[in-house]
């Protein structure tokens, strides 16, 4: 379910998930609620043959962080971690 394999889809896969989610983040910083939004309109409703639930949504943003992918602001706010050290 974490890497993609004959039988999971990459899009289907966490991995494959965080990569959508980070082209969503982009440069910015964005609330879960509106990243999530943002995401349902970008791919679910129109790219993804079997779209992930709000569940597995949230299930790969934890493992975006503990990897070290996404990191939150004081304010509860997701932006993209590597974006975000390079521009430092």
């Amino acid at each position: 379910m974490i890497l993609p394999n004959k039988y999971v889809s990459n899009s289907e896969s966490l991995i494959g998930l965080s990569a959508l989610i980070l082209s969503v983040i982009g440069k910015k910083t964005i609330h879960l609620d509106k990243l999530w939004k943002m995401f349902e309109k970008k791919y679910i409703n129109e790219k993804l043959n079997n779209p992930p639930t709000y569940q597995k949504f949230i299930l790969t943003l934890n493992l975006m962080f503990m990897v070290g992918m996404i990191e939150y602001t004081e304010e509860g706010e997701i932006y993209n971690e590597n974006i975000k050290s390079n521009s430092e």
